[in-house]
């Protein structure tokens, strides 16, 4: 269910339609499960009676938490307490909440527009006795990326002495929903639950941190984060066409540079897929910078994560 890895990245968990860890991702999406609408997650179970009503996301989070600390060999107890952040960024996550609450007629707490975005946060907080700092990103596919920065923005700060990032996307819960707005999003759509845990130390290695809006939002972030070609790019679309376009941007802009379109591989994750991204470059080996890019509409954000240069290295964010 995760890996545990050099660096700030003590360790991760992954859930998603596709099965339970990495390993379970395929190479590149079956032409056969392309215009599936959605895979989904099955309900994790969890014999704790305070989760017996939790909702199916809040259940993925707590399960993947989890996941994430038996693959760094860590116990509940090493993450309760102030020392410890939770950055958690969703785009749908939240989304059968809001569309029960328009169109059922009974109500239920967890299931109001206002409180469900603190569902998930709130359950894995008090499951794991987290009380450090806490922050919600619901900036669509671009959560994952503005989450990356906050964590190591905290963790430079000295803010906290970890930092628990946490994704969660569900969608079967409201497949008309999604089928209705299937131009807005590519397919399939991957229900995805993604933890890091990352770590602070003394050294400290830069991470990026660009965004813009607008027409010309891309070119911005590009501009911004400079002239010369990373590494490698991972390309965290919400369509096809949207990450083939930025692709096309790319490879003119950095020439030699190596693009992946993360949706190939994985389908759509939204604002898990760059956490997924990131598992993949190190479960890989890939010790060279990479460059994170999102789109949301018009949003743009991208992140220069930098590559590994051992044991112990730790991050500063800049932004």
């Amino acid at each position: 269910m995760g890996q545990t890895v050099d660096g700030p990245m003590r360790g991760w968990g992954l859930i998603t339609g596709w099965g339970t860890g990495l390993e379970s991702l395929p190479s590149q999406v079956p032409a056969t499960m392309r215009q599936h609408t959605i895979l989904p997650v099955p309900t994790p179970t969890n014999p704790n009676e305070r989760l017996r009503r939790a909702t199916r996301e809040c259940l993925m989070g707590v399960a993947v938490v989890q996941a994430a600390l038996d693959a760094a060999h860590l116990l509940p107890r090493d993450i309760a307490g102030p020392g410890t952040a939770l950055v958690y960024a969703s785009a749908s996550s939240y989304t059968a909440a809001n569309w029960s609450f328009v169109t059922q007629t009974t109500e239920h707490a967890l299931h109001f527009p206002y409180t469900a975005p603190s569902a998930v946060p709130a359950e894995v907080t008090i499951q794991f006795g987290i009380t450090g700092p806490y922050l919600t990103l619901l900036s669509g596919a671009n959560a994952g990326i503005e989450a990356l920065w906050q964590a190591t923005t905290l963790l430079a700060t000295a803010q906290c002495e970890r930092a628990v990032v946490l994704g969660v996307e569900t969608f079967q819960d409201c497949p008309e929903l999604f089928r209705a707005g299937r131009w807005l999003l590519g397919t399939p759509l991957v229900e995805t639950a993604a933890c890091l845990i990352l770590e602070r130390s003394a050294g400290l290695t830069p991470v990026g941190y660009h965004s813009a809006g607008g027409p010309n939002g891309l070119t911005q972030v590009l501009q911004s984060a400079g002239p010369h070609p990373p590494g490698n790019i991972c390309v965290c679309a919400p369509t096809a066409a949207a990450g083939q376009a930025a692709g096309h941007t790319l490879h003119a802009y950095w020439p030699g540079s190596t693009t992946v379109l993360l949706h190939e591989r994985c389908g759509f994750m939204l604002a898990c897929a760059p956490l997924v991204a990131l598992m993949l470059a190190r479960d890989a080996g890939q010790t060279a910078d990479l460059v994170l890019l999102s789109q949301w509409w018009e949003a743009w954000a991208l992140l220069c994560w930098p590559g590994t240069v051992g044991p112990g290295a730790a991050l500063a964010s800049t932004g």
